[in-house]
C-alpha cells in the first residue's frame, strides 16, 4: 500500500540533515568500522537489518544507542532501503542517504552528494568509475544505452533521495524490484524524478565478495533480469 504521508508528524528535518540508512546482511564484522565513521559528522544513523543469521549485532547497536530495523527475514538490499524510507518519512525527515555497511562508502564524501540536492535534484547518485574493470563498465554503458539514464556508475548504491523521491519510490510500482541500482533509477526517471550524479572516492569493500553479485552467474542474472525489466516498461 502507498504511504498515507498525512498520518505522519510535523516535525521537519533539514536536507544537510539527513537520515543515514545502512542495509545490513551478515556484514557485521565489518559494521562497527562504519559506524564509528558516520558517527563522527552524523546524529542521526538507521541500521536495517535484512534477516541476518547472525544476531549478536543487536547488543553493538544497543551499545552505541543506534535506531534499527530487525526484519525476520531477507527481503533483499531495496527492500530493506524501503523500510528505512518509511522510518524518514514517518521521523520528518527531507533527505536519506543509502549508505553500505561493507565499509566501501566513505562517510566523507556525503556532504558532497547532499549539497548536489541544491541544485534541484530528487536522487543523487555517488560515482566511482574508478572501481569497476572495463568489462564491468562496458556492462554499465550497455545498462544506459538501455535505459536512456546518463550515470556513469550505475549500480551504485551511495546515494540521496529527498523526500519527493522516498514518497514516490514506496508507492506499488516500486515494491517488487529485486536490485536497488538500476531498476530504481529508471522506474524514479519514469515517474519525473530528476537524477544526478556526484563523483566520489570509495574504499575498498572490506568483505570478500559483493553480496549481490558474488560471481559471474549472479551478475549475467543481473543483465538479462534487468534488460528485460527495462523493456517490459518501455512497451
Amino acid at each position: 500500500m502507498p504511504v498515507d504521508i498525512t498520518r505522519y508528524p510535523v516535525q521537519q528535518f533539514p536536507p544537510m540533515n539527513p537520515l543515514i540508512i545502512i542495509p545490513v546482511y551478515n556484514e557485521w564484522p565489518h559494521l562497527r568500522d562504519v559506524l564509528d565513521s558516520l558517527e563522527t559528522s552524523f546524529s542521526h544513523l538507521l541500521v536495517v537489518d535484512d534477516g541476518s543469521e547472525e544476531r549478536d549485532y543487536l547488543l553493538l547497536l544497543k551499545e552505541k544507542m543506534i535506531q534499527y530495523l530487525s526484519i525476520p527475514f531477507n527481503t533483499g538490499h531495496w527492500a530493506a532501503i524501503q523500510a528505512g524510507f518509511r522510518y524518514a518519512i514517518y521521523h520528518g525527515f527531507n533527505a536519506a542517504v543509502s549508505f553500505d555497511g561493507d565499509g566501501q562508502h566513505l562517510a566523507a564524501e556525503i556532504p558532497s552528494i547532499l549539497h548536489a540536492l541544491d541544485d534541484g535534484y530528487d536522487i543523487v547518485v555517488g560515482g566511482d568509475i574508478t572501481r569497476a574493470g572495463m568489462t564491468k563498465r562496458w556492462c554499465w554503458q550497455l545498462m544506459n544505452l538501455f535505459s536512456d539514464l546518463d550515470i556513469k556508475d550505475i549500480t551504485s548504491g551511495f546515494r540521496v533521495y529527498n523526500r519527493k523521491a522516498m514518497e514516490s519510490l514506496l508507492s506499488p510500482a516500486c515494491l517488487n524490484l529485486e536490485y536497488q541500482d538500476l531498476g530504481v533509477l529508471f522506474t524514479a526517471k519514469t515517474m519525473g524524478l530528476r537524477i544526478g550524479e556526484v563523483p566520489v572516492r570509495m574504499a575498498a569493500r572490506s568483505a570478500q565478495k559483493s553480496r549481490v553479485f558474488p560471481g559471474a552467474f549472479s551478475i549475467l542474472r543481473y543483465l538479462i533480469i534487468t534488460m528485460i525489466f527495462i523493456l517490459a516498461r518501455k512497451l
